[in-house]
């Protein structure tokens, strides 16, 4: 028997948890309306890559108010309404997180709407941007994930990968997460 929370969400799955993330949003008066969140990660890849059909979890940036790394009474306010999506849905309390958001460079334009509800606008960076957040990484899971970007972008070499990298992470950061040694275990 399979425990709550441990299975992936799939594309039905992710709407679903908006539209009731949305609902819980409108609840709290001491949310911002509309929360405005940017994807990464996994949901990014299935929606806009298509390389994948599920994801462990979803992952995103606030765009409006600090992550949980700094929290305020908003962000406080916005998890408790996605333990509330958790508890209805019988899913993972961290279906939806922020963990990222203090270990990438910062989200800067252009970002796409993708999905607008009532409460809740969800935007998408651009590949590119995804790209470097996964080389900086380095982690072997997401290997596929960079060979799927890198064909979408016509990136065929280091070279031009570090050149993605550059317009968003500076010199120090990328000598911290070791980047010379992802790109040349993928080029």
């Amino acid at each position: 028997m399979e425990k709550k929370g441990t299975k992936n969400v799939e594309g039905d799955e992710i709407e679903t948890y908006l539209q009731a993330l949305n609902q819980e949003v409108q609840k709290r008066s001491t949310i911002k309306k509309p929360v405005r969140l940017a994807i990464v990660g996994g949901v990014y890849m299935m929606n806009f890559v298509h390389n994948r059909s599920s994801t462990k979890d979803i992952d995103i940036v606030p765009l409006d108010f600090p992550d949980t790394m700094h929290p305020d009474e908003e962000t406080k306010a916005f998890q408790t309404a996605i333990r509330a999506v958790a508890r209805a849905y019988h899913i993972k309390q961290n279906w939806m997180n922020d963990v990222v958001a203090a270990f990438i460079p910062k989200l800067g334009e252009p970002i796409t709407l993708w999905k607008e509800y009532s409460h809740l606008q969800v935007y998408a960076p651009p590949l590119d941007y995804i790209l470097a957040l996964k080389l900086l990484a380095g982690r072997e899971k997401d290997a596929e994930d960079i060979e799927a970007l890198c064909s979408m972008l016509a990136i065929e070499t280091c070279e031009q990968a570090q050149v993605v990298v550059d317009r968003y992470a500076d010199k120090r950061w990328q000598q911290e997460c070791n980047l010379q040694a992802t790109l040349e275990d993928l080029f």
